[in-house]
C-alpha cells in the first residue's frame, strides 16, 4: 500500500475543502494556531489531514499537547473537581512537571487526521496501513511525535488496539459523549421530554443553515462568549473569515435561533465525516438567565441533525450531567503516541503523561464522572 502526500488536485469532499481553505495561513482563520498543514494520503480512498508543529508555545490545545497538559489541564481541574483536597495536588502536580514537559519538546509533533477542531471525527477506515504510515512519517519528520488525536473507546476500540499493537502509547485526555440512539429511545429520556416543551414555551424562531449566513458576526460573538471568555483562551480563537469560510462551503452545517428583534440567541455548528457528527462550534446568549434554556436550544440542534442524517453524534466533553440525562453515552478519549523513533529525554515527559492521565486522571474522571 504506497502512503505519500496528497496533491490538492488529488482532494475530493469535505478534506479538500478544508485544504483549499487552511493551507496557506492558518492564523487568518485560528488566531492562535499557528502550523504547517499537509495532506496524507492512504490508498486510493483515504486522505488524512496532517499538521507539523515544532515548538508554537502558545498554540491552542488542537495542535499543541503542552497546552493541553498544562495550562488547559490546570482550567479544567478547577473546572470540574470540586473536592479542594485533591484540587490542590493535581494543579501542584501540573506546576510541577510544566517546565520539565517544555524541555522534552511536547509540542514537535506530527498530528494525524488533524481537522483543527476540538474533537476530530475519523474517516471509515480499518487501520490496517498504521504500519506503513508510522514508517512513512518517521522517514519525514524523524525528529517528531506521531500522533492521533480524539481516538474514544466507544468508536474505536479496534483502532485502539491496533495502534497498540504498533508500538503506540494510548494517553487518555477527556470523557466525551456519544449518541447512538434512535429517536424513539432519546425521547424516552424525560429530560428531552422537558426540553422540548420549554423550547416550544420560549417561541424562539430556528432558522437554517442559509438564513444563518446573515448571522454569523452574531455567531461568532456568541462563539467568542462561551468558548474564550467563560472557559479557555487556549479554545480555538475563530475568527470572521474561518465561519464564513466553513459556512460557504458547507464544512460546518449551522443552525440557530433567533428572538423578535432578530437577535441570534443559540446556535450550533455541525462537521460530518462518513458516519460521524461532531458540533465544535456552539454558541449561546451567557449573560441570560439559565431558566431560559438557551444551553438546550444549542445542544438540541445537533442531536435533531443526528436523527435526521440518521448518524452517530459525539458531543464531545463538558455538561457531563446534562449528557447523560438526555441519553449520552460516557466513553474515554485518548491520543495514540508512537515515540519509539524519539531519545529517551524525550519519550520520557510522554510516559510520565501516559501514567498520570491512565492511572490518575482518567480513573478520576470515571469517579466524578466528569
Amino acid at each position: 500500500m504506497k502512503i505519500r502526500w496528497a496533491k490538492q488536485e488529488e482532494l475530493t469532499g469535505i478534506v479538500r475543502d478544508f485544504s483549499k481553505m487552511i493551507a496557506h495561513n492558518s492564523q487568518l482563520l485560528i488566531e492562535n494556531v499557528r502550523t504547517e498543514y499537509r495532506v496524507l494520503r492512504v490508498g486510493k480512498e483515504v486522505f488524512f489531514p496532517v499538521t507539523i508543529n515544532h515548538t508554537e508555545w502558545e498554540n491552542s490545545f488542537v495542535c499543541a499537547p503542552y497546552a493541553a497538559y498544562t495550562a488547559y489541564a490546570k482550567e479544567e481541574i478547577k473546572w470540574n473537581i470540586n473536592h479542594k483536597t485533591v484540587r490542590a495536588i493535581l494543579i501542584l502536580l501540573v506546576n510541577a512537571i510544566s517546565g520539565w514537559l517544555k524541555r522534552g519538546m511536547l509540542n514537535k509533533n506530527v498530528h494525524v487526521n488533524n481537522f483543527l477542531m476540538t474533537t476530530n471525527p475519523y474517516p471509515e477506515w480499518n487501520g490496517k496501513e498504521i504500519a506503513e504510515i508510522t514508517s512513512f512519517i518517521k522517514t519525514q519528520y524523524p525528529q517528531h511525535a506521531i500522533i492521533f488525536r480524539s481516538l474514544n473507546d466507544y468508536q474505536h476500540r479496534h483502532l485502539l488496539q491496533l495502534f497498540q499493537k504498533n508500538k503506540y502509547e494510548n494517553v487518555g485526555s477527556r470523557q466525551v459523549y456519544i449518541f447512538d440512539l434512535t429517536k424513539k429511545a432519546w425521547l424516552k429520556h424525560r429530560n428531552n421530554k422537558h426540553d422540548n416543551k420549554l423550547i416550544e414555551k420560549k417561541g424562539l424562531h430556528f432558522i437554517n443553515h442559509q438564513e444563518m449566513k446573515a448571522y454569523l458576526p452574531q455567531a461568532l460573538e456568541l462563539y467568542r462568549d462561551l468558548y474564550l471568555k467563560k472557559y479557555s483562551v487556549l479554545n480555538p480563537q475563530l475568527t470572521l473569515k474561518y465561519f464564513k469560510e466553513v459556512h460557504q462551503t458547507g464544512i460546518i452545517n449551522f443552525h440557530g435561533y433567533i428572538d423578535k428583534n432578530k437577535i441570534l440567541k443559540a446556535f450550533s455548528g455541525q462537521f460530518t465525516l462518513d458516519k460521524t457528527i461532531t458540533s465544535p462550534i456552539v454558541g449561546y446568549d451567557v449573560s441570560a438567565p439559565q431558566k431560559e434554556g438557551l444551553y438546550i436550544h444549542a445542544a438540541q440542534l445537533a442531536l435533531l441533525n443526528k436523527f435526521d442524517q440518521g448518524l452517530l453524534l459525539n458531543l464531545s466533553s463538558g455538561a457531563p450531567s446534562f449528557k447523560r440525562m438526555r441519553g449520552g453515552q460516557a466513553s474515554i478519549e485518548y491520543s495514540a503516541i508512537y515515540l519509539k523513533h524519539l531519545p529517551l529525554k524525550r519519550r520520557l515527559p510522554w510516559k510520565v503523561l501516559q501514567f498520570i492521565s491512565n492511572k490518575i486522571g482518567v480513573p478520576l474522571i470515571k469517579k466524578y464522572k466528569l
